[in-house]
């Protein structure tokens, strides 16, 4: 089997790992020898790759002479607790925030008040769902419609989505503050 210098390059990786089948082994090595510029390009790569693992090994034992300044269990709630209501957490910060909900009262209160909250602007969302697509009607009226009347309905539509925006954005700050 003849090799070409871009399956060369393509397999290097995998030859410095040793997962080449025995066949495209002997192809690599054969290619290596009658290659100078591929022998070449390949020592390079295996320095580089060998250096980095070396690199690595040293810096996942390496322990950092600055200590992180270390956040109180109230900051951690804090910082978690949407990405807890909305279960966002991986397993074992899920488990940690848990912990401090069963161990303090306070804590427990603010997450059923939260919860309440969720479920109270979920109700009241359901609640508002018209039973026909306004916005669909509005269109087909006013693609219907003459031009001046047009117009007012464009006018219309907009005014009640900048009034239902600002209603969304209250509600949103009201919740954020709880």
């Amino acid at each position: 089997m003849k090799m070409t210098c871009d399956q060369f390059e393509t397999l290097m990786h995998f030859y410095l790992d040793n997962e080449l089948s025995e066949n495209i082994k002997l192809a690599f090595e054969t290619h290596m020898s009658t290659c100078q510029n591929c022998k070449e390009k390949y020592n390079a790569f295996k320095n580089i790759i060998l250096d980095l693992r070396d690199s690595y090994k040293k810096f996942s034992n390496y322990e950092s002479p600055i200590k992180m300044k270390k956040t109180s269990p109230q900051q951690t709630l804090n910082s978690y607790i949407s990405a807890y209501i909305d279960n966002e957490l991986d397993v074992k910060e899920n488990v940690k925030i848990k912990k401090m909900i069963i161990s303090k009262p306070a804590v427990r209160e603010k997450i059923e008040k939260i919860y309440s909250l969720k479920l109270l602007l979920k109700d009241s969302f359901e609640k508002t769902q018209p039973k026909q697509d306004y916005s669909k009607n509005l269109l087909k009226k006013i693609y219907r419609a003459k031009p001046e009347e047009r117009n007012k309905d464009i006018l219309f539509a907009l005014i009640s989505f900048v009034i239902l925006s600002i209603i969304w954005a209250v509600m949103l700050i009201s919740a954020i503050t709880i």
